[in-house]
């Protein structure tokens, strides 16, 4: 998922600085790399808000593509892959597993998913992993590796939910980032134009 951000109505802005060599690129650049920044904190600040999820786990999936006088935009962009339920794990019993993921939503009983069996469980795996996993069938195969190597085990696979990139995508976030990223635009420009300005007339 992306978000995008391009100044536009530059009419002017390329009036005041047409006798500068690459005047507008530089204002232009110069204030989406700015707002790209202003923006990404905004974007960080709204998903935790929405979400029962932390801004350091936010950022870590975010990245930002600077414009340069080539392209003129810059984009934040989220990686896919979707989170490990367990990141919004509410509480845990013998009866039931519970997730919270939007904030203003109520903990559910995590069902699972149909194609595997059983209930989601908790369980540490031989590299500390800790996850929610589901058993994929009742079979139990012999494994090939790690301290059980031979043994007979029933095969299990982690549980995942919703992306950062999704999260991002959403009305609400992306609305509000294009809102955010609107005004910082709009005064940030202004400055820039009037750095140029001061720096050419020096």
């Amino acid at each position: 998922m992306n978000e995008f951000l391009e100044v536009k109505n530059l009419e002017k802005a390329e009036a005041m600085l047409k006798n500068i060599p690459n005047g507008i690129e530089r204002a232009i650049t110069g204030t989406i790399n700015k707002a790209l920044v202003k923006v990404k904190s905004e974007i960080k600040k709204k998903v935790s808000k929405d979400y029962n999820i932390i801004k350091k786990d936010v950022d870590k999936d975010l990245k930002i593509r600077k414009a340069t006088f080539a392209t003129l935009t810059g984009t934040i962009s989220a990686r896919y892959p979707r989170e490990p339920i367990i990141r919004f794990l509410a509480s845990s019993s013998k009866r039931n597993t519970k997730v919270k993921i939007k904030k203003t939503e109520k903990s559910k009983v995590l069902n699972g998913k149909p194609e595997y069996v059983g209930k989601p469980f908790i369980t540490i795996l031989q590299n500390g992993h800790m996850g929610i996993f589901q058993r994929k069938s009742n079979e139990r195969k012999r494994t090939s590796k790690g301290k059980n190597i031979g043994k007979k085990q029933t095969p299990i696979a982690q549980l995942y939910t919703i992306s950062i990139s999704e999260m991002i995508a959403s009305e609400s976030v992306s609305k509000y980032a294009m809102e955010q990223g609107g005004k910082y635009i709009e005064t940030i420009l202004e400055k820039e134009i009037n750095r140029i300005l001061l720096g050419y007339t020096k």
